[in-house]
């Protein structure tokens, strides 16, 4: 039975057998609300000595919510072109794929490889294009579960390579004015090109 309230201002339970007194736990609420404190705290910009908490319990109670994976919402939506890249953290590997305006879905993985990038992609309804890096697992993986889907290679990575073997500052005229077509990818706007 009921009896009375904590200073937190918790129920407080009584046995009706033995006396005994306590409180009622719901870990789902608590879960909850801790969660949604170490969200807050994580997209803001205060720091854990502005919490209404201790650094010490804010640290403990939110241990758990770094353990935690977030899941991407399917919407089923086909997309005209996605990009597709990996990232590593902390010695975990994240695959990507985004459009212009917001993340599509992940997928946490050791390495990008075959097996990664198709666990990711059969997520996805196949797009028109794939704007990609050029690693072999991720070419191999569109060609398995994208078939029709065609290939481009990202302009950061085609300039990238480029200055790899040509340098920033080429020799031999034919290597220069490769270096201008490379450099100039990312400032075409249209299916027309001309050439002077």
């Amino acid at each position: 039975m009921k009896n009375g309230k904590t200073s937190a201002g918790k129920t407080r339970w009584r046995c009706k057998h033995c006396g005994a007194s306590t409180i009622q736990a719901r870990p789902d609420i608590t879960a909850k609300a801790q969660f949604t404190m170490w969200l807050d705290w994580l997209l803001s910009k205060k720091t854990q000595r502005e919490l209404p908490v201790s650094r010490s319990v804010f640290k403990r109670d939110t241990a758990w919510c770094w353990q935690v994976i977030p899941q991407a919402a399917s919407t089923g939506e086909i997309h005209r072109w996605i990009m597709l890249d990996g990232t590593y953290y902390q010695g975990m590997c994240v695959l990507i794929a985004v459009t212009k305006d917001h993340v599509i879905d992940w997928q946490f993985c050791d390495r990008e490889k075959i097996v990664a990038w198709e666990a990711l992609l059969a997520k996805i309804p196949a797009p028109d294009i794939a704007i990609v890096d050029g690693q072999r697992g991720l070419l191999s993986a569109i060609k398995n579960i994208w078939p029709e889907t065609k290939i481009q290679r990202c302009y950061f990575h085609i300039q990238l390579t480029g200055t790899k073997y040509l340098t920033r500052r080429p020799v031999l005229e034919a290597n220069k004015t490769l270096r201008v077509l490379y450099t100039s990818l990312t400032d075409v706007d249209s299916l027309v090109c001309f050439v002077n």
